[in-house]
């Protein structure tokens, strides 16, 4: 077990690039309806959040999720000090699917969603097992009773699964990946649940944390500074849109290439007008749990 009190769900290094001085941070509480200035120590936090009771004893991932933050850190600080992603090498590629991830089911609202899950289905969780590996019984929803501790045990567990599926991690490594760059007056916000996965085929019901990372058209939105946001493109995605404009071409018909293709390849940052961030901003409230970080 670790004795660090403060564990961030969402990393300082990110949040210190939505604010003024490094430190000081804007918080809006869509409950409460009210907006104030915090310290990034104490938002997107809790207490103890990655200790966990489990059926081996007491464990603790913080030092886990440290290590990787200790890892992207400094390639979030070069992109917002080059506005560049050209210079990835495919460990930088590999540790931000890693931080991607990691965004995405470790937070509070995933959390919340699995309990509330867990809670409304009585289904398989634990197996026990003797001394020579037999299962003895299989316990269900109703037999440990689900409260925080077994929301979150399931929800790491079911995050150390998608790292190492091979079909995600292929899909997302074949994903086409953007830098956003917002050129006018409105700014990049970021949340307690930053990670967006979007397929804009799937149905209403499918959008936000049921929508899979492996889908042909799902595509991936994550603001690292006020100024910059990642986004990612299913491969199939990409290329019927490159398909498209190669059709185009070969008809003789005159096409301006836009800023977005250029830079897809050269890895410079696209320009972002104020109507395309207010959107990703719109969807960046849907998808919170509760907070809103950033001007």
């Amino acid at each position: 077990m670790t004795d660090v009190k403060r564990q961030h769900y969402v990393p300082r290094f990110l949040l210190k690039h939505f604010c003024a001085d490094s430190k000081t941070i804007d918080v809006t509480d869509l409950i409460e309806n009210k907006t104030y200035s915090a310290n990034i120590m104490n938002v997107a936090q809790e207490k103890y959040f990655y200790n966990l009771n489990t059926n081996k004893g007491k464990v603790s991932l913080e030092k886990q999720y440290a290590g990787l933050e200790d890892k992207a850190a400094p390639i979030v600080d070069k992109i917002v000090k080059t506005e560049s992603i050209g210079w990835f090498t495919d460990e930088n590629f590999q540790i931000l699917e890693d931080l991607i991830l990691c965004q995405f089911y470790r937070t509070r609202k995933y959390v919340n969603h699995v309990k509330a899950f867990l809670q409304a289905n009585n289904i398989p969780l634990f197996d026990l097992v003797d001394a020579d590996g037999n299962v003895k019984k299989t316990l269900c929803c109703e037999d440990v009773g689900v409260d925080d501790n077994v929301a979150r045990v399931i929800s790491y567990n079911f995050l150390y699964d998608v790292e190492h599926n091979g079909d995600v991690r292929d899909a997302i490594a074949s994903m086409e990946w953007l830098l956003l760059k917002a050129t006018g007056k409105e700014k990049f916000i970021t949340s307690d649940n930053p990670t967006i996965l979007n397929n804009h085929l799937a149905s209403i019901e499918d959008k936000g944390e049921t929508t899979g990372f492996d889908l042909p058209h799902s595509q991936i939105f994550l603001p690292i500074s006020s100024k910059l946001m990642l986004t990612l493109t299913a491969g199939p995605m990409a290329e019927e849109s490159r398909t498209r404009l190669l059709k185009v071409m070969m008809k003789g018909l005159p096409v301006v290439i836009s800023d977005a293709f250029r830079c897809s390849i050269t890895g410079e940052a696209a320009s972002c007008p104020d109507v395309l961030v207010k959107l990703f901003n719109e969807t960046q409230k849907r998808n919170a749990e509760r907070f809103i970080y950033g001007s």
